[in-house]
């Protein structure tokens, strides 16, 4: 057994960082287990060096823990698909966290005891193939796609996380406030199995394994992590009224109890889609928070594919 605690050291404006590697330490000595820290430098830091101690582990079990927000958790899970003897933690240590928010209740991710002594379940993971960054690549997701508002939303509360006093939450809510000025959504040519769901503007899509994003907005409550399917959701571009109306019960997770609902949001359970833009060459793709620019997506359903430690909370 080898376990590997990565740290992003920006995670959380880089508090308790210290404090955090001191614990590691102290409940791996009385586990009697050795603790690797990996601190990361930079972009795909984490990623290179999870895949290369992945490989080294030659079939050994490993347990990698992400430690950071959501961004750290994704270069992880990129770093250790396909290798089924590696297991995931989250020490949820950002700002975001929505991926361990499909688990609340029932867990304490900030335990680490419970973390190393815990065992690992099945989860889903999202497959995405095509022009990333400028390049084709195929990546995987665990938690939700967003395109449109809601990543524009993403990208608008990145630049205002950098200012004084205005972080988590509050960014994305002053985000969410700044683009429904705006009111910017996206235009897209939404197939699956070659049947067009949809092909033209809309105020945004999302393709959802987990119910959360923009740091507890229950955007997809419907969406399950183990059964083998994701959630697509479109919203139509809506008049500011409703929009204002709906945003309440859109971040509680209740606007499918709303009357008329269908009229605006179209959510349905699929296991693949291709997502193609209209009015540019590339856009925006947020995926578990991180913004990429693509071209043409497709969105694979990969049922079962991460080892994911749920802890149980510790005496």
């Amino acid at each position: 057994m080898k376990d590997v605690f990565f740290i992003n050291p920006a995670a959380g404006q880089g508090k308790g960082i210290d404090e955090l590697k001191e614990r590691i330490y102290s409940e791996a000595e009385s586990l009697s287990r050795r603790a690797e820290i990996f601190m990361t430098n930079s972009v795909g830091d984490g990623e290179r060096a999870a895949r290369r101690m992945a490989e080294e582990l030659a079939g050994e079990e490993g347990r990698f823990y992400a430690c950071g927000g959501d961004g750290t958790a994704n270069e992880i899970i990129n770093g250790i698909h396909g290798f089924d003897s590696v297991s995931l933690g989250i020490i949820p240590i950002g700002t975001g966290n929505d991926t361990v928010r499909n688990f609340t209740g029932r867990t304490d991710f900030m335990d680490i005891r419970a973390q190393m002594t815990s065992e690992a379940e099945s989860i889903d993971l999202m497959k995405y193939d095509g022009i990333i960054d400028g390049r084709r690549q195929v990546r995987y997701a665990v938690n939700m796609f967003n395109i449109g508002f809601d990543c524009n939303v993403v990208e608008l509360a990145g630049r205002l996380k950098q200012k004084p006093m205005i972080k988590g939450s509050f960014a994305y809510l002053m985000a969410v406030l700044g683009m429904f000025i705006q009111k910017k959504g996206t235009a897209l040519k939404i197939t699956s199995e070659g049947e067009v769901i949809r092909d033209g503007e809309m105020l945004l899509c999302a393709v959802a394994n987990g119910s959360y994003c923009g740091g507890g907005v229950c955007s997809a409550p419907q969406a399950k992590m183990n059964d083998g399917f994701f959630d697509l959701s479109i919203i139509n571009d809506v008049s500011r009224t409703t929009f204002l109306r709906l945003f309440p019960k859109y971040q509680k997770g209740t606007h499918f109890q709303t009357k008329g609902v269908d009229r605006i949001i179209e959510a349905k359970a699929m296991k693949e889609v291709t997502l193609e833009p209209r009015k540019a060459e590339d856009f925006f793709l947020c995926a578990d928070g991180e913004i990429a620019l693509c071209r043409k997506v497709t969105i694979t359903a990969e049922p079962a594919a991460l080892r994911f430690i749920v802890p149980k909370k510790s005496c």
